[in-house]
């Protein structure tokens, strides 16, 4: 019986990544502690794009070097589990982010608002570009099945 194959295509993964709206993103301090937490995301051009307020644990983590990681995933029974993770470095952005990257986090969180971070104080933009990336589609499970039949 052959291997059942349930990673996403990098077509399903760009498709997964522009839909959802959480990842949880992991980084650790100085000392390898790790910390967790959710962020709202835009993923553009094969890149991670998050948004928060300087000073705080996961802002300290990534200014201080070293790869973080992020998980994307949904689904609530076992064959419908599906997801990404991405590892990569993170590079604070400012306020400067591409248009188009504005543009989605207004459409996808803000119904098409405005973005308030320029008047929020201490925000800044971070861009997560991938080195490496994994995913799994537990939805595939039962087309694997009939196929090694």
């Amino acid at each position: 019986m052959a291997a059942l194959d349930v990673s996403m295509t990098r077509e399903e993964i760009e498709a997964y990544l522009l839909e959802q709206r959480t990842v949880r993103l992991a980084t650790a301090d100085a000392s390898g502690v790790p910390h967790v937490v959710p962020l709202w995301f835009v993923w553009h051009e094969g890149a991670m794009y998050l948004n928060s307020t300087l000073g705080n644990v996961t802002v300290r983590n990534m200014l201080a070097g070293g790869p973080a990681t992020g998980v994307v995933d949904d689904g609530e029974a076992y064959d419908q589990l599906r997801g990404v993770t991405l590892t990569g470095e993170v590079e604070r952005l400012g306020d400067t982010v591409p248009e188009d990257v504005q543009r989605a986090w207004s459409e996808k969180y803000l119904s098409g608002g405005e973005l308030p971070y320029r008047r929020w104080r201490n925000r800044s933009w971070f861009r997560l570009s991938p080195t490496s990336t994994a995913s799994w589609d537990f939805r595939k499970i039962p087309q694997g099945r009939a196929r090694s039949r």
